[in-house]
């Protein structure tokens, strides 16, 4: 028993702004769902919760991790010394030259072939397991190379022209196999240890070249043991050769030993931080976006919220669908993080495979270590190929052993060399994956050099080696060969410590295992390549050799006339490759650059380019690689900032002011920081005319960044003819040096260099009409003198474009390219002097001539403060000119949630935005304008103006500066769209500003006026503040968190004396961290201790019965007193929800509720809201968005009459709104009255409506509404009540009643700002149709992180309720997407105490606010409840009635004795379970009746892990117990005392990946228990045999996919089983192996479900005695309860259908379901989505009809 498009002519362009051009929408693909999924999986809050490992400990299994590993790799690279005994094969074994080079082949393919499939095992299952394999390999690799050279060597001489067996060579071959893949595993294992816990500090070069200088030092050290240990001894006591049979027994022996240590000692800490920060760099950078692995086959229609979604067949492909599956120990989190650390690992192998730079670099690596490798495998027959046996020696002799010491040795220093020169020298990557980002995400030192130069110089150093070998000038002179081994070593060592560095640097850490293995295969196939011919030709020189003596052919290849085929042209071959090695890495380092500008915002703004703008030209794409669909939100934040920008460059380039100054002007546009941006070519296609292309004073536009940027922009524009096309007089400059100018009215301070200058242009120029493959290929000339760049700080960059770092010596500075529209300028923005004489060129020479709009959209955020200020100050100087500004802000401090998840994601990439600090608000940043020459205090117009909108403000101006409603409508057929709160909190956090040196004409005091509109703030209105205390009560892991989900506060009586009842709070629903849930959140007060303490308590049950609503999220979940009414909601924002149910007590077992289906509505909605009628069990629904509209209607719900809609009298009509506030407030008998605000309007704006509304149901099937303008108290129309407007108009806020005339409004976003963390929550109060903002409630810790309280709530999404007694508001979950910037959750849960005077009024004292404990997260089955519909099919013969009296049958389980094993096996063929009576099973039932035997056999200190319950019925939907380690001694006491325990043993090595097996896990107690031969067939086919100990407690109702027996052996059980046709009955959920229906109560009970359960299931019933044998068919349901004071049993599991009808992969317990079922589910996921697209009455209609074909098909119908 287990449980567990074509291209217009800018002619045909409009001039208008192309704010949309699409007629048709488009759906929602998945590109960015799993992004977002992936994203929000990151358990960064559960560090907080979980204590992850500490820093100390955590260094010190680094530590030790790293000891292991240099061990590991100290002994590894034993196949490297092959040269020492490959000369002794040929000699003893005459092995010809071909068969040894075999051997170095078949170990060296072994060796890296299999390193991608090694890789890929490591990352996945870590490196221990790796390293246990590679114990195995070495052991029998050199346990058989030993045996068979032993037999080979002492088998008699072989005749002349005899082979040597065919067989003894092949298993030679086999045994260095084995030898290389163990290599390669413990290699593997040693180095992704090292790279993983030390890859992400600064001395990651070092700490990988440790271990791979160690594995070089193995050949050197094991090479001189086994020269001066392992040596043959001739008789006169010389020293011979190497014994090679004792040196492989000793190195199998070594190997394993080290092998096995491995395992226990290599480790990865905190992998799940790697993790994490991956999920985080790869989804900014958009590579998450539009990943499909472990998706099968995933369809484009199933969005999540937006775009957040995991579609169920992601869920149940990755095993997650179902908790029941789950291990018997709390392991939801382990498994979600596996699951996470897959995908995400899973997608870095894609995006690592589809990364052209990678195949280059591969080549490369190919090319440089293949000669490499070919050369140390065939040291010895080179050696001997330098002095033919009649040549004395000119110099000393020289042997193998040596130079593979000096390989060794020169190796080794390399790579330590490298490793600690790149962690000094090479620029240091700010994140950790560089292929997401720009190049300048390396910061740069004061002196550096790129990891790719030091790799070039060591291929060319390795070269040099092999140049000097094939000279000649070795020849007859070993004395010299140290010269070719040494750099041969060098080069070798270096390129193969350094590629992995690099990897890390450019790919990551997390999947460096994987990645390294792709790369590591490559040099395999090099030296294959390379050893086959010097194969050939060295025996093609024996042979030559041979003929010419005309004696016999000897085996070896000697430095006489065939020296030349024997070494020379082989080596000079060698010696090219090496050098063409170095192309494919330059071709890689020159375009990985490219490459990297595919950064976060540049990918987002190509996605906006393609879904926003389809019928014009797209720019963006010639700067990304790969179109890649981000999630809706960033979408359109991404497509607003664009269009903000836009439109003021629009308007600059389209005014047309009147006045002397202002006539005949250039116009330019500068764009600072340019990056990839596109703008001048979006410009000129839009508007041709304003920009006068052409024309001699047509408009210029100028892109400004650092140099090597702009030279990569500048190759990008010449080498794209859709780009080049656009400009006419291109030409390109060749650089001579700049002369130096002063700028013009620079600032005091300001940087300039000796060496800028205002010619700081071309000598001569080559023009693109004429010659534009000249312009392609121009660069700068190397003779010519350059300036030595300006030391400047590192500054980050901003993420829509590349980063900007100093710019090196070669990239030019100045103008670089240059047309009659556009021209670029490489520069440093703090040069000011040069940037100023490059404009001046630019335009013609006179600055005066032009008015300039210069542009800098998050760009100059991340200079300095100073340096930026400095800017701003510079460009006022340049007479008529205007400034666009767009970067970020902190409106309402650094704390507000949004705006610490923004800044800690800058200082995770080591980018901070600086000015924000100094300029966090609009006023702020007006000031910095104003103070720095735009716009003066004199009141002149000429004085210029200076207007700053948040882009919230920009959404909604009412001027219509930016969009208009028609716009803003417009929008809405892109893509669904219902992230509006997060996109209120980004829009709020940027604000863009446009200032004018000359103002226009009644635009001078637009931002006064603003000012002075004032900004909606509960301080300006003198509402006082009220300070509530705040309780907040942790909650462990992810549990709780969930967004949009639903709340409900649950009463019932009590089970304790000493409570009235017993109140539950839910959270329904929602969105989770995943995906949408199909679950909810219980928790329960926390009990308190008589000293005054409190503990969580264990979970009670609480339980639904099967059928519910479906997976929803922005539903409405209201109190009707004896029932919670559920209505609407939605799948994805285009997938609304119509069904509605209700929450009800079940009357049946204590804590089950049942879901019932009741009205639904007339038309699917959701982000509704619905408010109770009083006391009654009516309710209002008002507004809510459908398919395509917002609901007009007003719905009153009667329970008997469903839906009614309400008809809307008077003069005052509500706008039709959704995300609105409802409250009911006042019953006057038929009459009820309340308050209605806020909302979102079809114009995409929060509606201006304050209303009170009356409903009359006298006559309930015709309700009546009518609405009143409220009036609020403060300024009777002015300022104040405007102010007051617009706190309580909202969207997505929460409005709870405070009796009759308060109410509550909580959350939400506001019109045009950003809601103060003081006036989230208001207390208000309705008199008649004046309403009054009493007080604001402000958490007492709201502010501050502390120990007691995380910090401010993001009372966004969440789910507040108020406590029965009233005196509490309790939130629950919430949280916000912050735009790319990560995900905020709400921690735990948090109490306020409401205001003293609601509590009088209860007539009641405060009392010490109780914590709240998180008690489970209990499933909700989706469907229509079962047991209803079925009951009608009840057969008429069944005794009794449903509704009276049935008599319980259960027909006994028969008891057989068994003769034969067939017996047994007939038994099994049958399928019917049997008690088997009379068999042995050993001394087990006359002794382990005895607790104190059982201990002492064990070990009473034996931990085991055990279910402790409180109840006498376990649940393990619910788990209703809980896990506790304890020893073993101490739980047998505790069932003799009888406490509810139960014990399910374990595997004692593995327990979460291996089954249990009694003799393995508990050797000495095994010994009791025997298989009686009769169960021959379970002994052969066994699975797990598992030992059961229990208490008085039932076991859950389950199944087991196996077929096991239940051997009884002390105390005894009552058995209640079912046949596999009743599943249906008994509320098993989709995928679930265990039912919450507690059987001996609901079976045997008296409720209409007991005896309708009665009725319809076929229940068999056994008793089993100590010695009998229950055999349990698989799929039978059954469920145990002790008829003893306890337990003991041992269940034995065995296969007994063929072995491919098993789910392939993990299954510990025996119940995992069946390869067919678990396919069965996907399939029918995907039927299920097929039918996505038609309407929920189509959709439900046929997939009915198709679950009806399959109940026919299951029952045997036709």
């Amino acid at each position: 028993m287990a449980s567990p498009t074509s291209v217009p002519r800018p002619d045909q362009i409009s001039p208008s702004t192309p704010l949309l051009q699409s007629d048709s929408a488009s759906t929602i693909g998945p590109a960015s769902s799993r992004a977002s999924s992936i994203r929000s999986l990151s358990p960064s809050r559960r560090r907080h919760h979980n204590g992850r490992t500490s820093r100390a400990a955590a260094a010190s299994a680094r530590n030790l991790s790293f000891a292991s590993a240099l061990l590991s790799s100290l002994c590894a690279g034993s196949i490297t010394i092959f040269s020492m005994y490959g000369h002794i094969f040929q000699e003893r074994l005459h092995y010809t030259q071909f068969e040894v080079n075999g051997l170095s082949s078949a170990a060296s393919i072994a060796t890296y072939m299999p390193v991608p499939l090694l890789g890929y095992m490591c990352d996945r299952v870590g490196p221990a397991p790796l390293s246990f394999v590679s114990a195995l390999f070495f052991a029998a690799g050199y346990g058989l190379a030993a045996g068979v050279y032993q037999r080979e060597a002492e088998a008699p001489a072989l005749a002349d022209g005899e082979d040597t067996s065919a067989l003894a060579y092949w298993a030679m071959i086999a045994a260095f196999v084995f030898i290389g893949v163990g290599t390669c595993s413990m290699y593997m294992s040693a180095v992704a240890t090292c790279a993983k816990n030390f890859g992400r500090g600064k001395h990651r070069g070092l700490a990988l070249a440790v271990p791979i200088a160690a594995f070089g030092l193995s050949g050197m050290w094991q090479s001189q043991l086994g020269s001066r240990v392992f040596y043959e001894r001739f008789s006169d006591g010389t020293k011979g050769d190497l014994d090679v049979f004792h040196f492989f027994v000793f190195l199998g022996i070594l190997l394993f030993a080290v092998g096995c240590l491995g395992t226990f000692g290599l480790k990865i800490v905190d992998e799940e931080d790697l993790i994490d920060e991956a999920v985080e760099e790869l989804e900014r950078s958009g590579y998450l976006d539009g990943s499909t692995f472990l998706q099968g086959s995933r369809t484009a229609d199933r969005p999540g919220y937006g775009a957040i979604e995991q579609s169920p067949l992601d869920m149940e492909s990755a095993g997650i669908l179902d908790p029941h599956k789950a291990d018997d120990t709390d392991s939801g989190e382990d498994e979600n993080a596996r699951i996470k650390k897959t995908w995400v690992l899973n997608a870095e192998t894609r995006r690592f495979l589809t990364d052209h730079t990678m195949w280059c670099f591969a080549l490369g690596f190919f090319l440089m270590i293949g000669p490499g490798e070919a050369f140390i495998n065939n040291l010895g027959t080179v050696i001997k190929t330098l002095y033919p046996p009649h040549l004395k020696f000119v110099g000393e002799p020289t042997s193998a052993a040596t130079h593979v010491s000096i390989v060794g040795i020169t190796s080794t220093l390399a790579r330590l060399l490298t490793g600690s020169l790149t962690d000094l020298l090479a620029p240091s990557p700010q994140a950790r994956h560089v292929q997401i980002t720009s190049s300048g995400t390396l910061e740069r030192k004061r002196f550096s050099l790129s990891r790719m130069s030091f790799l070039l110089f060591f291929a060319v150093t390795l070269s040099v080696g092999l140049a000097a070998l094939a000279s000649g000038w070795i020849q007859n002179h070993g004395e010299r060969f140290w010269v070719a081994s040494g750099l041969v070593g060098a080069g070798y060592g270096a390129v193969f410590s350094l590629t992995p560095i690099i990897i890390t640097v450019i790919w990551g850490v997390e999947n460096f295992a994987t990645n390294w293995g792709i790369v590591a295969m490559f040099p395999a196939l090099g030296a294959t390549f390379w050893g086959l011919v010097y194969s050939a030709v060295y025996q093609s020189g024996v042979e030559k050799a041979a003929l010419k003596q005309g004696g016999e052919e000897d085996q070896f290849c000697y430095g006489n006339g065939g020296t030349e085929s024997c070494n020379r042209a082989l080596q000079r071959a060698r010696q090219l490759t090496n050098w063409t090695s170095t192309f494919p890495v330059l071709f890689c380092l020159s375009h990985s650059t490219i490459s990297r500008t595919n950064n976060s915002s540049i990918v987002s703004k190509r996605s906006v380019e393609k879904l926003y703008y389809p019928n014009e030209p797209h720019f963006f794409r010639f700067f990304v690689k790969k179109f890649q669909r981000r999630a809706p939100l960033i979408n359109r934040g991404y497509h607003f900032r664009l269009h903000v920008i836009d439109v003021l460059v629009r308007n600059f380039l389209q005014d047309k002011r009147p006045g002397e100054e202002a006539e005949g002007k250039k116009k330019v546009v500068v764009n600072l920081g340019c990056g990839s941006d596109v703008l001048p070519w979006q410009c000129l296609m839009r508007y041709p005319d304003a920009c006068r292309s052409g024309e001699k004073n047509g408009a210029k536009f100028v892109d400004v960044d650092f140099p090597d940027l702009i030279e990569r922009k500048k190759r990008t524009v010449l080498e794209t003819p859709e780009l080049l096309g656009m400009l006419t007089g291109v030409e390109v400059p060749v650089f001579a040096p700049p002369v130096p100018v002063p700028a013009m009215g620079a600032p005091t301070g300001a940087a300039t260099p000796a060496t800028a200058g205002a010619d700081a242009g071309a000598a001569t120029t080559t023009t693109t009409e004429s010659k534009t493959a000249e312009a392609t290929s121009a660069t700068p000339s190397p003779a010519q003198p350059t300036t030595k760049p300006k030391k400047t700080p590192n500054k980050p960059k901003d993420k829509s474009k590349a980063t900007r770092a100093p710019a090196p010596t070669t990239a030019p500075t100045g103008i670089v390219l240059t047309s009659d529209q556009y021209v670029q300028i490489g520069c440093d923005l703090r040069d000011l002097t040069t940037l100023e004489a490059s404009l001046k060129r630019a335009v013609g020479g006179d600055l005066s001539a032009c008015t300039f709009l210069f542009v800098a959209e998050v760009s100059i955020t991340y200079m300095e403060t100073p340096g930026a200020d400095a800017v701003i100050q510079w460009a006022s100087t340049l007479g008529d000119s205007e400034f666009v500004l767009l970067e970020q802000l902190l409106p309402s401090g650094p704390t507000h949630p949004f705006a610490s998840t923004m800044l800690s994601h800058f200082h995770k990439l080591n980018t901070p935005i600086k000015s924000v600090d100094v300029y966090p608000t609009v006023a702020s940043q007006v000031e910095r304008f104003r103070s720095r020459g735009w716009g003066g205090n004199g009141g002149d117009a000429r004085d210029g103006d200076v207007r700053v909108w948040t882009l919230w403000e920009a959404w909604a101006d009412a001027e219509d500066t930016f969009v208009n409603a028609a716009d803003r409508k417009r929008l809405e057929e892109v893509e669904p769209f219902d992230e509006w709160e997060e996109f209120a909190l980004f829009a709020s956090h940027y604000c863009v500003v446009r200032a004018r040196t000359v103002a226009r004409k009644g635009e001078g005091e637009e931002q006064t006026k603003k000012k002075e509109r004032g900004i909606p703030n509960g301080r300006e209105l003198g509402v006082p503040v009220e300070k509530v205390k705040v309780r907040w009560d942790d909650v462990p892991g992810q549990r709780g968190q969930r967004r949009f989900a639903a709340g409900a506060v649950l009463s019932s009586p009590s089970s304790s004396p000493e409570k009235k009842e017993e109140v539950k709070l839910l959270n329904v629903m929602g969105l989770g961290t995943k995906s949408r849930l199909q679950n909810c959140d219980v928790y329960g007060r926390k009990n308190v201790n008589v000293d005054g303490t409190e503990e969580e308590k264990t979970a009670v049950p609480f339980t639904f019965r099967e059928g519910g609503p479906s997976t929803r999220m922005c539903h409405a979940l209201t109190d009707l007193g004896n029932s919670q009414l559920l209505v609407g909601g939605r799948a994805s924002p285009s997938t609304p929800l119509k069904d509605c149910w209700l929450l009800e007590k079940g009357n049946g077992n204590e804590g089950e509720w049942a879901w019932k289906r009741t009205h639904d509505l007339p038309i699917p909605l959701y982000r509704h809201c619905v408010a109770r009628l009083g006391k009654t069990d009516m309710a209002m629904l008002a507004g809510g968005r459908g398919v395509a509209d917002i609901f007009s209607d007003w719905l009153l719900y009667e329970p008997k009459l469903g839906w009614i809609r309400c008809e809307i009298a008077g003069d005052v009509k509500p706008i039709s709104v959704y995300g609105a506030t409802l409250a009911c407030l006042r019953q006057e008998r038929d009459s009820f009255s309340g308050v209605f605000a806020g909302g979102l309007s079809d114009d995409g704006l929060i509606a201006d409506q304050l209303l009170a509304w009356n409903l009359d149901v006298t006559d309930s099937s015709k309700p009546v509404v009518r609405f009143g303008l409220l009036q609020v108290k403060y300024g009777a129309g002015g300022l104040e009540e405007a102010i007051s407007r617009q706190l309580l108009t909202r969207f997505g806020a929460s409005c709870l009643p405070r009796g009759q005339t308060d109410f509550l409004i909580l959350g939400g976003v506001i019109k045009d700002h950003l809601l103060d963390l003081e006036d989230e929550i208001l207390l208000c109060s309705l008199n008649g149709t004046e309403l009054t903002i009493t007080q604001r409630l402000v958490p007492e810790a709201a502010n501050d992180e502390t120990a007691s309280h995380p910090g401010p709530l993001l009372l966004v999404g969440t789910c507040p309720v108020v406590t029965p007694d009233d005196r509490r508001l309790v939130i629950m979950g919430g949280g916000a997407t912050c735009f790319s910037m990560g995900t905020f959750w709400n921690k735990g849960i948090s109490s306020l105490e409401l205001p003293l005077r609601a509590a009088k009024e209860n007539g009641s004292a405060p009392t010490t606010a109780r914590g709240w404990a998180h008690e489970k997260t209990v499933d909700i089955v989706p469907g229509e409840p079962r047991s209803l519909p079925l009951r009608s099919q009840v057969s008429d013969s069944v005794d009794g009635d449903v509704n009276g009296s049935v008599s319980v049958r259960t027909q006994p389980v028969p008891r057989v004795k068994l003769e034969t094993a067939e017996d047994f096996a007939r038994i099994v063929r049958e399928g019917r379970p049997v008690v088997l009576e009379g068999l042995n099973l050993g001394d087990c039932v006359s002794k382990w009746g005895d607790g104190n035997y059982v201990a002492e056999k064990i070990g009473t200190d034996r931990k085991v892990v055990i279910h402790d319950s409180t109840t006498p019925a376990m649940d393990f939907t619910t788990k209703n117990f809980r896990y506790v380690t304890t020893e073993f001694g101490d739980f047998m006491k505790r069932v003799e005392k009888g406490d509810r325990l139960y014990l399910r043993a374990l595997s004692l090595d593995n327990p979460t990946e291996k089954p249990a097996v009694l003799s393995d896990d508990f050797p000495l107690l095994a010994t009791d228990f025997v298989l009686p031969p009769e169960l021959a067939l379970v002994d052969e086919r066994l699975f797990s045999s598992v030992l059961r100990v229990s208490g008085p407690v039932n076991m859950w109702l389950h199944y087991d996919v196996m077929a096991n027996v239940y051997c009884q052996i002390g105390g005894s059980k009552r058995m209640i089983l079912f046949p596999p046709s009743d599943v249906e009955h008994l509320s098993f959920a989709p995928g679930a192996s265990s039912s919450s229906i507690d059987v001996f109560s609901a079976l045997f009970g008296e409720s209409s479900d007991s005896r309708y359960l009665a009725q319809v299931t076929h229940a068999h019933e056994a008793v089993v005695a100590p010695g009998d044998v229950l055999f349990l068919p698989p799929l039978w349901l059954h469920t145990a309860t002790p008829t003893s004071d306890s337990s003991v049993a041992v269940n034995v599991f065995f296969r007994d259908l063929d072995g491919g009808c098993y789910a392939a992969g993990k299954d510990v317990y025996g119940n995992r379901d069946l390869a067919a079922y678990e396919k069965g589910r996907l399939d029918l996921t995907r039927i299920a989505n097929s039918f996505q697209k038609l309407s929920a009455e189509a959709r439900e209609f046929y997939l009915l009809r198709l679950a009806d074909e399959l109940r026919r098909k299951a029952k045997g119908a036709h």
